[in-house]
């Protein structure tokens, strides 16, 4: 990090300030940035509103955060409520509340806890935990290991393992609230990855070189290129062996 001076930003009230170089912006309020902002750290513990790009090292979101922009951060973690409108970048993003991104998330690692909405696609390394997610493209990610806890929706998803499983125990408080009535499935166009486990999850078309589908699956087409293991009476129209299915 070079020399220059970082001034902080902190509101017990509220404030509107320019976007700039900072060092802490911290909204214990309600607070509003017009401008792009780059900053070490960026947290919302009241209300706060970003009227342009934000870059940090660190984004938390205790309350509720509205980003009219796009997000690059090292760390993400949103406890509360957080909109970014366009896309976002972030090395660790840890999800315990709800996320809407307008546009494509890009990650190394998400760790869903709450819930997830994107308007585009979403690229990581990883992408685990428990919650309900929205995916209006294309999932992509090394390792998908997901309990779906509340309806869920994607596009596409590829990866080299992909586990989706049905809960189990005790949920969380937020998720069992929300999420009492609801049918915790998740439905998706294709899924396509080396290693396929699947639970309460509807599909047009499963593509693996292993699969094996549990409890509560509804599926059109399974193609394996290796080997496929219908558990728990899975409802599917047509599995087929064939050569070099899977990501």
């Amino acid at each position: 990090m070079s020399d220059e001076i970082r001034n902080d930003i902190k509101t017990a009230g509220g404030g509107s300030f320019s976007g700039g170089t900072y060092g802490d912006v911290t909204f214990n309020g309600s607070g509003t940035i017009n401008g792009d902002v780059d900053a070490i750290t960026y947290r919302v513990n009241g209300a706060g509103t970003s009227n342009g790009r934000v870059k940090a090292q660190s984004v938390t979101v205790n309350g509720t955060a509205g980003f009219n922009g796009e997000v690059q951060a090292n760390e993400m973690t949103i406890n509360g409520d957080a909109n970014i409108r366009d896309g976002a970048g972030v090395g660790r993003l840890i999800v315990k509340g709800n996320l809407s991104i307008g546009g494509s998330l890009a990650a190394h690692d998400v760790q869903l806890h709450g819930f997830i909405r994107m308007g585009g696609d979403c690229q990581a390394e990883t992408f685990t935990g428990e919650g309900g997610l929205t995916v209006a493209g294309l999932l992509n990610a090394g390792n998908v290991d997901i309990t779906v806890q509340a309806p869920s929706t994607v596009r596409e998803i590829g990866g080299e393992r992909i586990v989706v499983r049905q809960p189990v125990g005790s949920l969380s408080t937020l998720t069992s609230l929300l999420t009492v009535f609801a049918e915790k499935r998740l439905t998706v166009d294709t899924i396509e990855g080396d290693v396929v486990w699947l639970e309460n999850t509807s599909a047009k078309v499963v593509r693996g070189k292993q699969v094996t589908l549990g409890q509560g699956c509804i599926v059109d087409l399974v193609e394996y290129a290796e080997s496929y293991t219908p558990a728990g009476a899975p409802q599917v129209r047509e599995a087929r062996q064939v050569s070099g299915a899977g990501a």
